[in-house]
């Protein structure tokens, strides 16, 4: 049992005249957890973004990354890693201004919508992420099946024999199965890091519902 559910109990053992004093400390307990939950949930950002970076740093020289690179794309491949990169960038300056707000907030109505925003932020955050992780696999699967001299030569072959059609959405079948199975555990990632935070602040809120009432 933690320290809020202790300080309910004792908060109803209590006679009238204390309520307004332990509601009180009740808010600051809600407070400070919440305060806490959105910190984690900035620090995790952080070090999300720091990840990233090494992960690029060591696929540089990668084998497959070069010979993608070697297709004359090497700008798409650019883009894209900026585009990442403003995507994580754009959500810690929201995670930090969220934490900002809660931090500093003196009243229940406020702190309520804070955590509302915090709440929103996250799934908008974790939508987004997976919306851009489709694209990218997209677009990569048409630079591979335009530029990869193997795939080329293949579907020439397969053309030749009146098969392209076929050879095409065959294709495009199994990258999209790859995609979703990909953007699946992308999502149950980012459920099991963000989504335990996002279920404590949630109770959290709920039980400051319970002491605007």
């Amino acid at each position: 049992m933690d320290e809020l559910e202790i300080l309910k109990k004792d908060w109803k053992k209590k006679e009238n005249s204390f309520n307004q004093i332990t509601e009180k400390e009740i808010y600051g307990m809600l407070h400070k957890r919440s305060s806490s939950i959105v910190k984690w949930i900035f620090l995790i950002s952080i070090g999300e973004f720091l990840l990233w970076i090494l992960a690029a740093l060591m696929l540089r020289n990668n084998e497959q990354i070069n010979k993608f690179n070697g297709y004359d794309t090497y700008h798409i491949m650019m883009i894209l890693e900026v585009i990442s990169y403003c995507i994580l960038g754009y959500f810690i300056v929201l995670f930090y201004l969220n934490y900002k707000k809660i931090n500093t907030t003196q009243s229940i109505k406020s702190l309520i919508k804070n955590i509302l925003n915090t709440r929103k932020t996250v799934q908008n955050y974790i939508k987004i992420v997976i919306i851009y992780t489709i694209f990218t696999a997209l677009v990569m699967f048409f630079v591979q099946f335009n530029f990869d001299p193997e795939l080329v030569k293949i579907y020439n072959e397969v053309e030749r024999k009146g098969k392209a059609t076929i050879f095409i959405v065959i294709s495009l079948l199994i990258t999209l199965i790859f995609i979703g199975v990909f953007a699946f555990f992308i999502w149950l990632f980012y459920k099991l890091i963000y989504g335990i935070l996002l279920k404590r602040l949630n109770n959290n809120y709920e039980e400051l519902k319970k002491l605007e009432i």
